[in-house]
């Protein structure tokens, strides 16, 4: 499995842009709203938005670092600095179970491309509105499914492509442009 590195700037301003665009939001919609704009991208032109490394999680895939960084603005610490330094961008407060994430600033449009916009209001428009049993049902791709089989917990980003019909063509030129950037195979 390969994947790309996260671009943690970017990760961070496309999760402010979604939530300029819905509102408050629990982690749930704004990371399966990342997570499809991921799929998007990585179709439409051959490489992911963020990077970040989805895991395969009960309720659909989680943008790894994202998640960290949420849970840093909620529990105000972790254990991972470059988190707990972009942290500061979001508020998290509890309403019951659900963890509500309120942006604390605008997005820095100059960290997300054309293309990343393009994949950011698709995603929002086709996927904003749905609740939360509609986006699990939709997020257990077979890309989740892949990784929940093997017991494997991260999403391989080749697997993300192909499940939503991504052709042969593109992926062999993700598969080159892992490649060709920092990606570690496992």
């Amino acid at each position: 499995m390969f994947e790309f590195t996260t671009d943690k700037d970017k990760a961070v301003h496309a999760a402010l842009y979604v939530l300029k665009k819905v509102g408050n939001a629990d982690y749930h919609k704004v990371f399966k709203i990342l997570y499809f704009a991921e799929q998007f991208h990585l179709k439409s032109y051959g490489r992911p938005l963020t990077g970040d490394s989805y895991q395969a999680m009960p309720y659909g895939p989680v943008p790894s670092f994202l998640y960290d960084v949420f849970k840093a603005a909620e529990k105000g610490t972790s254990p991972f600095d470059e988190a707990t330094e972009r942290s500061g961008a979001f508020s998290v407060t509890r309403h019951g179970k659900m963890p509500i994430v309120k942006a604390l600033m605008e997005p820095d449009l100059d960290e997300l491309s054309e293309s990343d916009l393009e994949a950011l209001e698709f995603s929002i428009n086709e996927n904003g509105g749905l609740k939360f049993d509609e986006l699990v049902k939709k997020s257990h791709d077979t890309a989740w499914d892949k990784a929940e089989k093997n017991l494997d917990i991260e999403m391989s980003y080749f697997d993300i492509a192909e499940a939503i019909g991504t052709s042969k063509e593109m992926l062999s030129y993700i598969e080159l442009q892992a490649e060709n950037s920092s990606i570690r195979l496992k």
